[in-house]
């Protein structure tokens, strides 16, 4: 059974020639005090930036982290993460949630989710069910929950796996560099552990500020890589080093 089977939002063509075109202008990464203004005290806020970045959660107004996760906006999380529909700037979460409903991921868009929705939407039930009391989270605990299972399930169905991405590699960034693209614009390279791919123009940034430039010489904690078959894209970074986070506003 295929975890998430079927669909990826975007093909690698479209990613491709997206990745060309909009890294013709600078460079637009987000971090957790620029996408949403009210995670900035919040303990999942790198988790809800990383959900953000392989494209399970949308980006709204605000995130409202310690509201209950509701099987509304669960529903339409589940239709991104099978690449049923793309969020867009200004997501129309009820008209996502349909389509999660119209496909059977969901009963019911009406009340809060459980643990054990989350799990089915998600995770096609493939969670131990020990791990999953029938409480309802909260949007913040319900990120870091996802966050903590992405890797988790049958190897080559995980949910990271299907959205065609992978944890990248850990440690020192030893370059940032700008190189020419085919079309003369111009990409930020970044290489981690020997490892040297462009930073996806829409990327997101986690522990630390908007400028890639800033981030010679920090220690990554997480990375996410989008792989492409021989073209890849780092698509999310979080830094190790907490104080970071102080200084996100300071140069962007």
């Amino acid at each position: 059974m295929k975890l998430l089977s079927g669909s990826k939002s975007w093909s690698v063509l479209t990613l491709v020639y997206l990745f060309f075109t909009v890294s013709n202008v600078v460079a637009h990464t987000d971090n957790e005090t620029t996408l949403f203004p009210d995670i900035k005290n919040t303990e999942a806020r790198f988790d809800v930036i990383l959900l953000v970045s392989i494209g399970i959660i949308p980006v709204t107004e605000n995130y409202n982290p310690d509201d209950r996760l509701t099987r509304l906006d669960l529903a339409a999380w589940g239709t991104l993460a099978r690449g049923l529909a793309e969020a867009g700037e200004k997501p129309i979460i009820k008209s996502l949630a349909d389509i999660a409903l119209a496909n059977g991921m969901i009963d019911t868009v009406e009340g809060d989710a459980s643990y054990a929705d989350i799990n089915k939407v998600l995770f096609m039930g493939l969670l131990s069910p020990d791990l999953l009391p029938k409480l309802n989270p909260t949007r913040a605990e319900a990120a870091k929950f996802i966050a903590a299972n992405l890797s988790n399930g049958i190897k080559g169905d995980t949910l990271l796996e299907s959205r065609g991405m992978y944890f990248g590699p850990t440690g020192e960034v030893t370059s940032v560099e700008t190189r020419i693209n085919p079309d003369g614009g111009t990409s930020y390279f970044i290489s981690i552990a020997n490892e040297i791919y462009p930073m996806y123009p829409h990327g997101k940034l986690a522990n630390g500020p908007t400028d890639l430039k800033l981030w010679q010489e920090k220690k990554i904690k997480r990375s996410v890589v989008r792989n492409l078959g021989q073209f890849k894209l780092w698509v999310f970074l979080e830094a190790d080093d907490a104080s970071h986070a102080d200084h996100t506003h300071s140069h962007e």
